[in-house]
């Protein structure tokens, strides 16, 4: 969600109802895998880390599990309360504000909150996210692939939304807001159960949707392009 600002929070009436959000702060079995998946490579065992948008909490709770030293931002004021409830760190949701603080992360997370900025926001916000890491501190978003026209299924599914994103943007982006790039991919997807079958016909699919990938980026000289619904941005704060 948008943290950063309370402009149009009147877009978000019922949001946390319409999300079926209930503040179970609990990562199923899927989505502790689909979490390592993104983070492979990224240590977090003791580690600051900070959820901008944290909706249910469920990446909070898994990063907690991993041994982070976890907080979270969050409009939704029911969550906020929840997360407290919890045990959990819930910290001013405007950017500027936290900014302005001594509070530094080495790992910052926004699932699904950059498609809900406008542009000048956007920008805006990254700056005060590089401002909040720590020098080489790591930026993971994941966001609606732009460029991919089963991205417009979650673009335009959500009034909230304001801005379309794709991997030449985010690279552009990062360049102007003190980042380099690590990777802009597909989002990681695992497997929906761990039994054989249904990991052998995931590993299927994904191949094949890789072959599709790289024969469209072929045909119109581009390289491999993702096509995946969402997109998942790892950056790297400049030293």
């Amino acid at each position: 969600m948008n943290d950063s600002t309370t402009e149009g929070a009147n877009l978000y009436g019922g949001y946390a109802q319409w999300k079926r959000w209930d503040g179970d702060f609990q990562a199923s079995d899927r989505d502790a895998r689909y979490f390592a998946a993104e983070f492979a490579g990224i240590a977090l065992a003791d580690k600051r880390v900070l959820e901008i948008g944290f909706g249910n909490g469920r990446f909070l709770a898994w990063a907690k599990s991993q041994g982070a030293r976890v907080a979270g931002t969050e409009i939704e004021e029911t969550m906020l309360a929840r997360a407290r409830e919890k045990g959990f760190v819930a910290l001013p949701a405007e950017l500027d504000a936290l900014a302005a603080g001594t509070e530094r992360f080495d790992v910052i997370v926004a699932f699904d909150v950059f498609e809900h900025w406008d542009k000048q926001v956007l920008i805006a916000n990254l700056q005060h996210i590089a401002s909040l890491l720590d020098a080489g501190g790591i930026l993971l978003a994941r966001f609606p692939n732009g460029h991919s026209p089963f991205g417009r299924v979650y673009q335009h599914g959500d009034i909230t939304h304001q801005t379309a994103l794709s991997k030449s943007s985010i690279e552009q982006l990062a360049g102007m807001t003190g980042f380099s790039v690590v990777r802009v991919s597909n989002a990681q997807r695992v497997p929906a159960r761990r039994d054989l079958w249904t990991v052998l016909k995931h590993h299927w699919r994904k191949r094949q949707r890789a072959r599709i990938e790289v024969r469209i980026g072929k045909l119109y000289g581009i390289g491999r392009l993702p096509l995946d619904p969402n997109l998942t941005a790892v950056l790297r704060k400049l030293d």
